[in-house]
């Protein structure tokens, strides 16, 4: 039963927030009139229903605006205890941007284009202090009020561009420090392909070696085989030429060889023979 009637009443001030707000574009609501307090409410449901850091950031930089703008509106009326009031409150708003800011940087969140924003309307908002200052008919009580929350403003604007300042720094840091993690990944990457190139060229070149070391082999066997052949065709030459050269009758020279031996016997017996058988013999002769 709460929820339902928590709703109700968010969505009620809401509805009746966008009537306010289009008269706060037409001009500033006076801090005694009815609609003021109902204004603060709507701020206040706002900036809890805000879930990003940075977003409540925003909204707390345009409350510090109204607020500003309301503390001139009270003391253009003479409500110096009413502007003194509003004052404390602007510097309520411009300590909760600083915290907000801080949040959303711890969270992850991207500050940059809130932080220039902030910048830029801390920059109005002291020009308009300043012109405060300048006025005559201002109470010293609300001469040192806003000395003071010129002095914040200054000191917030400050912090911001020191945050800035490093954030930017830190941003340069990392991109250098990955500029720097690409550029060696990339000599890694090189000398990596070198590496393989020269072990691709090493395979190639043993692999060559051995197609030749194969080819000569191949080669020789060839040659071998060739002489082998070679070899074989003279041997059979010189058993077919030793085959041609033998005699065609080898018998008929073994007879001719038992004559010869017959006849020399009997040329040995006719020497043997008595002397006067050999005269007579060579006497008998013509």
């Amino acid at each position: 039963m709460k929820t339902v009637v928590f709703s109700v009443t968010v969505g009620l001030l809401l509805l009746f927030a966008g009537n306010v707000n289009a008269a706060e574009d037409e001009t500033v609501v006076d801090p005694n009139s009815d609609l003021y307090d109902t204004t603060r409410v709507i701020e206040e449901v706002e900036y809890e229903l805000t879930e990003e850091n940075s977003e409540k950031a925003l909204l707390q930089d345009e409350y510090a605006d109204d607020r500003l703008n309301e503390a001139e509106l009270s003391l253009e009326e003479g409500d110096e205890e009413k502007a003194e009031e509003l004052l404390e409150d602007y510097e309520g708003h411009v300590g909760q941007i600083e915290e907000d800011l801080e949040a959303a940087k711890e969270a992850g969140e991207d500050t940059t284009a809130v932080e220039e924003t902030v910048v830029e309307s801390s920059q109005k908002r002291s020009e308009n202090l300043e012109a405060l200052l300048k006025r005559e008919d201002l109470p010293e009580e609300a001469k040192a009020g806003i000395m003071k929350a010129l002095e914040n403003q200054e000191m917030a604007k400050q912090k911001f561009l020191a945050a800035r300042k490093k954030a930017e720094e830190a941003q340069t840091a990392a991109e250098d420090k990955q500029a720097d993690a690409v550029a060696k990944a990339e000599e890694a990457q090189e000398k990596q392909e070198e590496v393989q190139a020269k072990a691709e060229e090493k395979q190639k070149q043993v692999k060559d070696k051995a197609e030749q070391a194969q080819k000569q082999a191949k080669q020789r066997k060839s040659e071998a085989t060739e002489e082998a052949n070679q070899g074989k065709t003279q041997q059979s030459n010189r058993t077919s030429t030793s085959q041609d050269n033998k005699p065609s009758t080898p018998v008929e020279s073994d007879e001719q060889e038992g004559e010869t031996e017959q006849s020399e016997q009997s040329g040995q017996n006719t020497g043997n023979q008595n002397p006067a058988a050999q005269k007579e013999g060579t006497s008998r002769r013509p």
